[in-house]
């Protein structure tokens, strides 16, 4: 697998996608940031809290078995994906699975890069033996439930009520896609 990958957006900008590396934990700050301001899609208070933090997860992460994507346009990070073993692959019962989240920055939605961005991740995956992936998404969230249903990804089940915001309660809907 090209551990590079470049395309053009629909807008035509010219996107990288690759492993992130330490020197981007700003751009994935900032990313995984913006789209927690969006409170009805993700809840990430609790991630990319500082440079520090962030640049010690970037390097110590287990690259054979996790993935930290970075999308990439004019030498800055517009989205990220982290597709994280099970369990954080402590159980051997659930190591085949990875768990998926991605962040796009809003001015890039709808351009093909999180299309993109699941292809590589799903290339990797089965190149490394993972037999499921999963991505847990707000019912609110319509845009990525549309995205991961494009990629082949079936729903598994709906945890109602699963989060309150605000006084709202919203569902979470779990989907999977297999790999062969």
């Amino acid at each position: 697998m090209q551990e590079i990958r470049k395309f053009l957006d629909k807008d035509g900008n010219e996107i990288t996608l690759r492993p992130a590396e330490p020197e981007d934990f700003a751009g994935i700050i900032r990313t995984v940031r913006s789209t927690s301001l969006e409170r009805s899609y993700v809840l990430m208070e609790l991630y990319a809290k500082n440079a520090e933090s962030e640049k010690q997860y970037i390097s110590g992460i287990d690259r054979q078995n996790n993935l930290l994507l970075a999308a990439i346009t004019n030498g800055s990070v517009i989205g990220c994906l982290a597709a994280i073993r099970a369990d954080s692959g402590k159980r051997p019962q659930t190591a085949h699975i990875l768990d998926i989240g991605i962040h796009i920055l809003e001015n890039y939605r709808g351009l093909g890069i999180g299309s993109r961005m699941l292809e590589y991740t799903i290339d990797w995956a089965q190149e490394r033996g993972f037999k499921k992936l999963a991505a847990c998404i707000f019912t609110t969230n319509k845009r990525s439930l549309h995205l991961f249903r494009k990629a082949g990804f079936t729903e598994e089940c709906i945890s109602q009520k699963h989060i309150r915001i605000g006084h709202e309660y919203i569902d979470e809907m779990c989907m999977v896609k297999f790999l062969d």
